[in-house]
């Protein structure tokens, strides 16, 4: 890979997005500027995605851009966003005008053997791991063309990575886990578009004639949430909400998505939202999972993610041995992995 289309892709980064990214390469590169970051650990790939990659390798036939997109649809059918990694965040309070939330470098990002053989038993994942083995699966598809890349980006906090991919012909960042909106790890398990592929440059527009075939034909949003959010979301929005909640129902969607879907939905009324945590007493392994309670027309409501379902409470017989408020603003051991 020529180094000058790395150092071009984080300037058209910087010139789209806010804050400020690195570029998280694997050793044995001589790539020297401060916002280069050697990872820690080697990229692998894993099951299913090393098979999906050999068999693609093989294939004379799709382009290297429908073939890096079957890998993200891959990803996004076959995996879960481990939103357990959330609940070790920590709030640094330090300083009152810039609050911020610092990721534990111990879930996913500096692992060791004994996290790799715990990680198979589920096919839970963070956004470390994503970008290392979906980046890796692209280099590998991509054989001997040194005319483009993949590596990871990642904001200086390391809160959150994506994949990068550049080269002569278009930059783009490719981000199926963001854990500020309805992941493509959900919305591709509906069925829908996806939308956490950001073009950056495309002088032929290659990729993205790629994306539209395959968002082809799919949706931006369920059907059957439009039929309903039509019947009951000015008449009754606890009936509307209830509504949704049976059509997700339906599908196979973790407790994580369920959340991000709900909230959504649920903030888009204008409702304000509290998160917590519960605890998921039938998991294998101790972890949590985020729910959310709000006020409307004078009761409290809780969104319980594991069990999918909206309940009116009262928040301060809220079981605290279950349900856990603000885990950020205290030390938690690890559990799991």
């Amino acid at each position: 890979m020529k180094d000058e289309y790395i150092r071009q892709f984080y300037n058209e980064v910087n010139k789209v997005l806010d804050g400020d990214y690195k570029i998280i390469l694997e050793p044995n590169r001589d790539l020297t500027e401060d916002w280069i970051e050697y990872d820690q650990v080697k990229w692998e790939l894993e099951e299913p995605i090393q098979s999906l990659v050999e068999k693609l390798s093989k294939d004379n036939i799709l382009s290297f851009e429908d073939k890096i997109l079957k890998i993200y649809n891959c990803i996004c059918l076959n995996y879960i966003y481990d939103a357990n990694v959330l609940f070790f965040f920590r709030k640094d309070t330090s300083d009152i005008n810039n609050v911020k939330y610092i990721a534990v470098d111990w879930y996913g990002r500096i692992i060791d053997e004994k996290w790799k053989e715990n990680r198979k038993k589920h096919n839970r994942r963070i956004c470390y791991e994503f970008a290392r083995f979906y980046a890796k699966a692209i280099n590998e598809l991509r054989g001997k063309n040194d005319n483009v890349e993949a590596f990871m980006v990642g904001d200086v906090d390391n809160l959150h990575y994506v994949v990068g991919l550049t080269g002569e012909e278009y930059s783009v960042i490719l981000d199926l886990d963001d854990f500020n909106s309805l992941k493509d790890l959900t919305r591709l398990k509906l069925g829908l578009t996806i939308k956490g592929i950001k073009i950056l440059r495309d002088k032929n527009g290659k990729f993205k004639d790629a994306l539209d075939k395959f968002n082809d034909g799919r949706l931006s949003e369920l059907t059957e949430v439009e039929d309903v959010k039509e019947k009951f979301e000015v008449k009754d929005t606890i009936k509307y909400f209830n509504s949704i909640i049976d059509i997700l129902k339906k599908y196979n969607i973790d407790a994580q998505g369920f959340f991000e879907y709900m909230r959504s939905i649920i903030e888009h009324e204008g409702i304000e939202i509290e998160k917590l945590w519960k605890e998921d007493i039938n998991a294998t392994e101790k972890r949590y999972e985020r729910c959310l309670i709000f006020d409307f027309d004078s009761k409290t409501y809780l969104l319980d993610s594991i069990d999918k379902s909206l309940n009116v409470v009262d928040k301060e017989k809220i079981d605290k041995k279950i349900f856990i408020f603000n885990p950020e603003e205290n030390e938690y051991p690890y559990y799991g992995g």
